[in-house]
């Protein structure tokens, strides 16, 4: 196996990755922006290290992988539902920690889909507590839907409970089930009160997602206006508040970052592995 044969370039691997998803996890964490020149950056050493470091048979894999992931995470960007960033963070992942150095799992997945699936677990619980602290704060916990949200959460527990799984699966359902049950009820109220708010163009940052829904379709149309307010995107986006005579519109100010999740994903993966696996299997 890989790790097996390359124990110091294993060693390697895990300090880089683990090195670099640390210091862009902050950057996300308290700017919402990842250095590019840091992505860039780990995404060529990757490639170049899979180029000196693997045989031929086994350096396209991870080539394959960050090209996909990077394919499909452009998309994702541009209809605003994933950050740039944390794309090429994913990309640089595969290429980096092609297979797991510590934890073996029977998976046929690449370890970086392991990280991003328990960065998105934990992404999902993490963000669902932020929201209702955040719709707690306002005041915007209607008493039906929370009598809904206990009994949502109750079923999800006993579930739990009846299913024969051991205790990591009985914690893996509720991981899943309690913030699912959460965003199926508050869904409207999440994006309403705590997600979405009305910004002018000075408050605008590169790369914001713009609420489409909440403005006139055929305005959308007719200005060209994008969900990602890339340059171009914002020019467009100026034009339509000066003709509409506009001072603000609704932007996705607060989105969960991401970064910090992949982080946290990473190491969890890296001392457990694959966290489906091991919850179920457990």
């Amino acid at each position: 196996m890989l790790f097996d044969a390359l124990p110091f370039d294993a060693w390697i691997r895990v300090f880089v990755a683990v090195l670099v998803t640390a210091v862009l996890a902050w950057q996300d964490h308290k700017t919402s922006f990842m250095d590019e020149r840091v992505l860039y950056a780990f995404l060529a050493t990757g490639l170049l290290w899979n180029v000196f470091f693997l045989p031929f048979s086994q350096m396209w894999p991870p080539v394959l992988a960050a090209a996909l992931i990077g394919i499909v995470g452009y998309f994702s960007y541009r209809a605003g539902q994933f950050g740039g960033g944390d794309v090429l963070l994913l990309s640089g992942l595969a290429l980096w920690l092609p297979v797991s150095p510590f934890v073996r799992t029977p998976v046929f997945w690449p370890f970086v889909l392991s990280v991003f699936l328990a960065a998105s677990l934990l992404a999902s619980a993490g963000s669902a507590l932020w929201y209702a602290d955040l719709l707690r704060q306002r005041g915007k916990f209607p008493g039906k839907k929370a009598a809904l949200f206990l009994t949502g959460f109750a079923a999800v527990v006993a579930l739990s409970l009846l299913l024969p799984f051991g205790m990591s699966g009985q914690a893996f359902i509720m991981l899943f089930g309690i913030p699912a049950a959460f965003y199926l009820i508050y869904r409207q109220d999440v994006v309403d009160y705590a997600v979405v708010a009305p910004q002018t163009l000075g408050q605008l940052l590169d790369e914001d997602v713009l609420a489409l829904e909440k403005l006139d379709k055929k305005d959308v149309t007719r200005f060209g206006l994008e969900r990602v307010l890339t340059i171009p995107a914002m020019g467009k986006l100026k034009n339509f508040m000066s003709a509409k005579k506009r001072k603000t519109v609704p932007v996705y100010r607060h989105l969960p970052r991401f970064g910090p999740y992949l982080l946290a994903g990473l190491l969890f993966s890296l001392a457990f592995g694959d966290l489906v696996w091991a919850l179920v299997a457990g």
